[in-house]
């Protein structure tokens, strides 16, 4: 399965909430869609996870996901669920749309 919208690389610390706990992790790239988050953690495709963060500007984001695939021992893809306008103008801003 391709994917719906392109990635850009996109860097950052954020706090994984999961079925697991809370657990810092990051961010490697982002699109409209849906991100890549690298991390140790384990989760299961179709687990619904929560990212959060702070940016330098203090503007705070919160996500809601679905887990999508996972890459053992790498990270995981996840598909944004139920964004708010804010988090759509924030991920826009984030890949220069």
């Amino acid at each position: 399965m391709g994917r719906k919208h392109e990635r850009s690389t996109f860097l950052t610390e954020i706090t994984l909430e999961s079925a697991s706990g809370k657990r810092e992790a990051r961010i490697s790239d982002v699109s409209e869609g849906g991100c890549f988050v690298d991390t140790i953690v384990t989760v299961r495709p179709g687990e619904e996870v929560v990212l959060t963060s702070t940016f330098d500007s203090g503007e705070h984001l919160s996500i809601k996901g679905r887990v999508v695939y996972v890459m053992d021992g790498f990270g995981f893809g996840i598909e944004f669920i139920d964004l708010s306008e804010d988090s759509k103008t924030a991920i826009d801003k984030i890949i220069g749309k």
